[in-house]
């Protein structure tokens, strides 16, 4: 599993590189990064886990937090940024544990490190992947697996530019504790459906530097 996120990384760097033009701006760039949606606990098996619980119900998703970026090439954009994420679950406690259809919910936090690249197109339109290093925060849960791991980021969108200023949004998949630093049999992963939003302030070119390039 992890050959294959690092396989598909690359490619997507691969397909996607463009020559090395004089005319982009290679400053360092820092803005502020709000993710909200809904997400889901999901299990990669089918057969029913005896004692365990399920079904999951979807339920509310928040991330916020700060990024710093460059851009590689006139086209290709690398972002790292670090956030604080706040989710809530919704699960069901399967018999023999409880018979009646009840939604019980827990809240836990993580705090997590994505790694992004963007693939930008015509008119400020891009593609986005990489990926999400989690740390779950210290919480009581009886139900819920942490969700401490490595998982990925999927996306689309488009960026509006206003001055030096820009304004990403972008709706997008998140698959968390992908590859779990604990890994453990029937292990649940969350996945986050929802809409990034970004602001970015983008220092003027450098002439100087452009020269010298």
């Amino acid at each position: 599993m992890k050959k294959s996120v690092v396989f598909i990384l690359f490619v997507f760097m691969y397909v996607t590189g463009s020559a090395q033009d004089k005319d982009f701006n290679k400053n360092i760039t820092i803005g502020v990064y709000t993710n909200i949606g809904v997400n889901k606990l999901i299990r990669f098996t089918s057969k029913y886990v005896t004692g365990q619980i399920g079904p999951f119900h979807s339920m509310a998703s928040y991330c916020a937090g700060l990024n710093i970026s460059r851009s590689l090439s006139r086209n290709i954009r690398i972002e790292i940024a670090a956030c604080y994420s706040l989710h809530k679950v919704g699960f069901e406690l399967s018999p023999p544990i409880y018979t009646d259809s009840k939604i019980y919910t827990e809240t836990f936090e993580t705090v997590n490190i994505p790694i992004i690249f963007y693939r930008y197109l015509k008119n400020n339109y891009f593609l986005r992947l990489g990926t999400i290093t989690d740390f779950s925060l210290t919480r009581n849960s009886e139900w819920i697996d942490t969700q401490s791991g490595f998982g990925m980021s999927i996306g689309a969108g488009k960026e509006i530019c206003i001055n030096n200023f820009s304004i990403n949004l972008t709706p997008n998949l998140e698959i968390h504790s992908l590859l779990p630093f604990n890994s453990f049999k029937d292990k649940q992963r969350l996945f986050v459906l929802g809409l990034g939003i970004g602001f970015r302030y983008n220092p003027p070119l450098n002439k100087r530097d452009e020269s010298n390039d």
